[in-house]
């Protein structure tokens, strides 16, 4: 059964994240200088763990191994430093790594280098399942088989899931594995130009599941989250950009946070004027009242921000 104190346990896969930030992607069989290289890690899961943990909830992470390499030496520290649980380190194991490419547009594409993820992920412990509260699953198809693991765990403790899809279809086993179940949350994302889709989105993701809410983010354009009775819209902030790896990953603690507890979605009233600095993602943007611990305050000056439109 669900233990309403326990930790939030986020499934998922941990890797290196290269950043490149590049003037513009080239044409085929043409390059572009690189304006800068960053690190940090992937996937959402580990990201989202370490924002509840700056929100103040307890979390579990289960992950695959890394490596005893630089890469891996960094993906450990990068979540001991936001006091997220390491996941374990294998020497002779060779630390996943993606390379994010984004544009001054603000466009991304990725290259993913995921060595033995898929088989340790489908033996990792789902043990801490059923002591958790709440389990936060990252739903990729390259993990699918432990996605279904960690879903099949939840249910059986019977306690709430929020199934990211990350911007990908619900696959037909995932939707059957979700099928009747009444404690769950559904998050995914549309690309900015496809904003307006976004409540069609997330109504059509209700239609084909029995979640309490769907949550679809857009962007530069805010977030909507649809229930059976309600539809609620969230604007966005602004935000001084130095690369778009992560820019959604801060919603989803708090979008489960609100839905879960049968709250509201903030409002426009909810955001405070002065701009923040997010200590996990160090960002800079306006924050929620409900999230404020997640910040610190900045002098950076406001900039303007779109909304999704009401129907």
């Amino acid at each position: 059964m669900r233990n309403p104190s326990g930790p939030v346990v986020c499934v998922s896969y941990v890797a290196l994240a290269e950043l490149w930030t590049v003037p513009r992607f080239p044409r085929v069989n043409y390059g572009t200088p690189i304006s800068s290289i960053e690190w940090s890690i992937a996937a959402d899961g580990p990201m989202t763990a370490a924002a509840l943990v700056a929100m103040g909830a307890p979390v579990r992470l289960l992950a695959n191994d890394i490596g005893g390499d630089e890469h891996g030496r960094f993906v450990r520290r990068w979540l001991a430093q936001r006091d997220v649980i390491p996941v374990t380190t294998r020497p002779d194991a060779t630390t996943p790594r993606i390379v994010v490419a984004a544009d001054d547009a603000h466009t991304r594409t990725w290259f993913a280098h995921l060595p033995h993820v898929v088989s340790g992920l489908e033996q990792i412990d789902l043990t801490p399942v059923t002591a958790a509260s709440f389990l936060y699953v990252d739903s990729y198809e390259i993990i699918e088989g432990a996605v279904l693991r960690a879903i099949a765990a939840a249910r059986r403790a019977e306690i709430p899931i929020l199934l990211n899809l990350g911007g990908s279809p619900l696959a037909a086993p995932t939707a059957a594995a979700i099928a009747g179940y009444p404690h769950l949350l559904v998050q995914t994302n549309v690309d900015d130009s496809d904003y307006l889709e976004a409540v069609a989105v997330a109504t059509a993701l209700l239609e084909r599941t029995s979640a309490k809410w769907a949550v679809v983010t857009a962007g530069a354009f805010g977030a909507v989250a649809v229930s059976r009775s309600k539809e609620l819209a969230v604007p966005s902030f602004p935000v001084n950009v130095r690369h778009t790896h992560c820019a959604g990953r801060p919603s989803q603690p708090g979008c489960s946070t609100v839905c879960e507890k049968g709250g509201r979605c903030c409002t426009a009233s909810d955001w405070d004027a002065p701009v923040g600095r997010c200590d996990v993602h160090d960002t800079t943007a306006h924050h929620c009242r409900a999230s404020r611990s997640c910040w610190r305050s900045s002098t950076q000056p406001n900039h303007p921000h779109r909304k999704m439109p009401s129907r």
